[in-house]
């Protein structure tokens, strides 16, 4: 089967400005009829003047950031639940004695991993101190901010106290318990927690800019700190250490919401494997994760997000997550499907574009249908009408929609609160803080949805759903190979 993703990683380069633009990329598809195809384009590593810089190939292995939450503590808690060690629904305080007391006696599993326990999205940890177990101390001890199941309040602490409770269920550390319940069975060699070898891994970040900056400002959450009450703010290119500042300076390169490196044909097989293998996952548990945990909330399930992909087949159920370091991950929940990206978002753009439109924004006031429409029909979320609503990362850089004067406006409200009001075209929540030139995590996504979706279509090699589940080989069973396709 002939099928060429080249075109389709250029494109993604070429998401934004100059000043804009990721430095690299990577996607893979995997389907029956393809096997799974990687395409690369750019640098893992750009030339800097005292080096050559390094291409990016389909092996180069990619900071997951937020995916680690369901590559790694998603998975988890699924073959754990399976396994009839971990109860979704009961309170999760037993195993967390500092997470006690009031409402925090009524938060479950579940809560947690459908971001519905009332948590604070964000709190730099690091500022209070170093020591892993400490710093997971004080994750628990911080207070809700809301009652349990009011809303969903995207968090990155409920998943490092998903990660805690997995090394208590478990009685091993995180990495450990993904080696032996996921990575192991799986065949995973090379997916695991860093660090890992720089040379083998693109740039994760230029520096710690960004989450330096959210703590200098307070924006967009306030804290009681100042940059001065952390001194290890790295300065230089993040390789083969976690971006996350959480992950890399206070939990030990290892936690439940971000950390976790893999190259992209093996991010495709975990994919798989959990949306699809019924050997690896059984039918119900994966259904009670990839059905919204909420029926007024349709977009979240346990851990994945849930959304649609417009193709030339109508629209396809998917399950997935994004990373804020540029990665993302899809698989269908209706066929043989699973798409991934990595796109080295942070690396390359160091100095804000001072212009903030990109290529396919008109200067005027737009929706995304008009804002990406030399890129075809925008990816629709479950149960709304075609748009980009939501981010699922609590840094501001993440969840931009798009450039402030062509910016969207979600009719669900604040990024973190689908319940809230409407957003405001001078919502200066969303037009100020730290970086807010990147471009979106989804945008990057959208883009390669759009082209991958476009080579399966045109190699005839785009799957037809099935009634019932799809089944795929099962995680000792044979492979196709993977082919690699590089562009200069």
């Amino acid at each position: 089967m002939n099928l060429d993703l080249t075109a389709a990683a250029r494109d993604v380069l070429d998401s934004g400005d100059p000043g804009q633009r990721p430095a690299g990329v990577c996607l893979g598809v995997a389907t029956p009829a393809t096997g799974t195809v990687l395409a690369a384009a750019g640098w893992a590593r750009r030339p800097d003047g005292t080096a050559p810089g390094d291409p990016m190939t389909g092996r180069t292995l990619f900071d997951l950031a937020s995916v680690t939450k369901i590559a790694a503590t998603t998975a988890l808690a699924m073959r754990l639940a399976a396994a009839g060690r971990l109860d979704l629904d009961a309170p999760v305080s037993p195993h967390l004695p500092g997470f006690r007391g009031g409402d925090k006696d009524r938060v479950t599993a579940a809560d947690l991993l459908a971001h519905r326990a009332g948590l604070t999205p964000w709190w730099p940890l690091y500022c209070r101190t170093t020591d892993r177990e400490t710093a997971l101390d004080l994750a628990e001890r911080l207070p809700l901010h809301a009652p349990p199941r009011h809303r969903r309040t995207y968090s990155d602490v409920g998943f490092q106290l998903l990660g805690r409770i997995v090394e208590r269920v478990t009685g091993t550390g995180l990495a450990a318990a993904f080696q032996q319940w996921v990575a192991g069975p799986l065949g995973l060699t090379r997916t695991r927690y860093g660090p890992v070898d720089p040379a083998a891994a693109a740039v994760s970040a230029d520096d710690d800019r960004i989450e330096s900056s959210m703590v200098a400002t307070g924006e967009p959450y306030p804290v009681p700190f100042t940059t001065a009450d952390f001194t290890g703010w790295r300065t230089t290119a993040v390789r083969g250490t976690a971006a996350d500042g959480n992950t890399a300076h206070a939990l030990g390169g290892v936690s439940g919401h971000a950390g976790l490196f893999a190259p992209l044909d093996e991010l495709l097989r975990l994919g798989e494997a959990l949306v699809q293998d019924e050997t690896f996952v059984p039918a119900a548990v994966r259904h009670r994760f990839i059905t919204a945990a909420d029926p007024r909330d349709p977009e979240q399930g346990l851990g994945f997000r849930r959304f649609e992909v417009t193709t030339p087949d109508g629209p396809v159920p998917m399950v997935g997550h994004g990373g804020f370091t540029g990665t993302h991950l899809a698989v269908a929940t209706d066929r043989p499907l699973a798409l991934a990206v990595a796109a080295t978002r942070l690396h390359g753009t160091g100095g804000a574009s001072p212009c903030r439109q990109t290529p396919a924004c008109p200067a005027t006031p737009c929706t995304l249908p008009q804002a990406l429409r030399a890129g075809g029909t925008p990816t629709r979320r479950t149960g709304h009408r075609p748009e980009y609503v939501q981010y699922e990362d609590p840094r501001p850089a993440h969840r931009e929609h798009a450039p402030p004067s062509s910016r969207l406006r979600s009719t669900r409200g604040d990024p973190h609160d689908p319940a809230g009001p409407a957003l405001r075209a001078n919502d200066e929540s969303l037009t100020t803080g730290p970086r807010a030139d990147l471009v979106p995590v989804d945008v990057l996504a959208h883009r390669a949805h759009l082209g991958m979706v476009r080579s399966l279509t045109e190699a005839g090699a785009f799957p037809s759903s099935r009634s019932g589940r799809p089944a795929v080989t099962g995680p000792s069973g044979p492979r196709t190979a993977t082919h690699h396709q590089e562009s200069p």
